[in-house]
């Protein structure tokens, strides 16, 4: 990907724009906006043409 995590979680950004798959470029967005809405942290690693993502929720 010639893009940075930051870059991917922004609203209608897609990571590969020469793939011919459907997307609106929301989805890391919205599971960001909505994790940290409930108090969780989202976290994106890149690791060559894929991403990791790691969300976490506390414990109450």
């Amino acid at each position: 990907l010639n893009i940075s995590a930051d870059e991917l979680t922004e609203r209608f950004i897609r990571g590969d724009v020469s793939r011919s798959t459907e997307g609106s470029g929301l989805g890391l967005a919205i599971a960001q906006s909505l994790t940290e809405m409930q108090g969780g942290t989202f976290e994106l690693y890149l690791d060559g043409d894929l991403f990791k993502v790691t969300i976490k929720f506390p414990i109450s």
